[in-house]
C-alpha cells in the first residue's frame, strides 16, 4: 500500500524525506536527458546508498528481465512494490522510474507506430529501508522537440513545494 507522493512528504521523517526528494530530483533531470525512442519513455532504476556511497545510481531497466522476474504486464500494480523493495538489498532507497505502457501489453512496433506514443506522464515508484510506507507518484509531461520529454510546470512547482516542506501541487 503506498503511503506518500510528492505533495504529502512532510509526513515523512528528514532522512527519508530527504532520499525520496533525491529521487524525484534526479529523475526530472534524467528522464529528459536521456534519449528516447518514438514510443517510449526510458524505464530506469534509480537507487541511493550502494556501497556506502550516497551517490543516486541510475541504471536503464531491462524491462523483459524485470517481467519474467516479477509477473506479467497486466498484473504490473500487483508486483511493482516487492519488485522496487527487492532492489534494496544494498541499497538505502531505491525507486522505479517508469512510462503509462508498463501496465498494459506491449504494442508491437507496427501498431505502436500507427496508434503514436500514448504516454503522458511519468510514474515513481519507490521505497526506503528506514521507512514501511512506499512512495508513489505521477508526474505529467510535454513531448517537445524532437520528442523530448518536458515536464509540466506543475511537476517543478510540486517539486518545489517538496522542498520547502509544504504540500503543493503534485501529479497524483
Amino acid at each position: 500500500m503506498y503511503g506518500v507522493s510528492l505533495g504529502t512528504m512532510d509526513r515523512l521523517s528528514g532522512p527519508v524525506r530527504a532520499d525520496y526528494l533525491r529521487i524525484v530530483e534526479r529523475m526530472v533531470e534524467e528522464v529528459p536527458a536521456r534519449r528516447l525512442s518514438v514510443l517510449s519513455v526510458p524505464v530506469l532504476w534509480l537507487t541511493i546508498g550502494e556501497r556506502d556511497s550516497d551517490d543516486v545510481r541510475v541504471e536503464r531497466v531491462d524491462v523483459a528481465e524485470l517481467y519474467r522476474r516479477n509477473g506479467y504486464a497486466e498484473d504490473f500494480r500487483v508486483w511493482v512494490e516487492s519488485a522496487v523493495r527487492s532492489r534494496l538489498a544494498g541499497a538505502r532507497c531505491a525507486a522505479l522510474v517508469c512510462n503509462d505502457r508498463m501496465s498494459g501489453p506491449v504494442p508491437g512496433p507496427v501498431v505502436g507506430a500507427l496508434l503514436g506514443p500514448s504516454e503522458r506522464a511519468v510514474h515513481v515508484h519507490a521505497a526506503h529501508r528506514d521507512d514501511r510506507r512506499a512512495f508513489r507518484d505521477t508526474f505529467p509531461f510535454r513531448r517537445g522537440p524532437l520528442r523530448r520529454v518536458r515536464f509540466t510546470p506543475e511537476v517543478y512547482q510540486g517539486l518545489a513545494s517538496a522542498r520547502r516542506g509544504s504540500a503543493g501541487p503534485t501529479g497524483s
